[in-house]
C-alpha cells in the first residue's frame, strides 16, 4: 500500500534513521486517511487533502468514538 500511495520503492532516502522516520509518518498518514468516513480511495483522499485545508483539517481532527 505505501508502495502504491507514496511510491516508497522509489525513495531516494539512503540514511536509515530517515527512511525509519518517513516510513513511520507515511503509515501514520495511511491510517489517518483510513479512518476517515468519505468513501473513496486513499489516493483520492491524499489528493482531497492537498487540494482542500479545510478537509485536510478534517482528517487530522478525527475524534475517536
Amino acid at each position: 500500500m505505501l508502495d502504491v500511495n507514496f511510491r516508497e520503492d522509489d525513495s531516494r532516502t539512503r540514511e536509515r534513521t530517515l527512511a525509519n522516520n518517513l516510513s513511520w509518518l507515511k503509515r501514520f498518514a495511511v491510517s489517518l486517511l483510513k479512518r476517515h468516513s468519505v468513501k473513496d480511495s486513499l489516493r483520492g483522499k491524499m489528493i482531497r487533502c492537498m487540494m482542500n485545508t479545510e478537509f485536510l483539517t478534517e482528517v487530522l481532527t478525527i475524534q475517536r468514538d
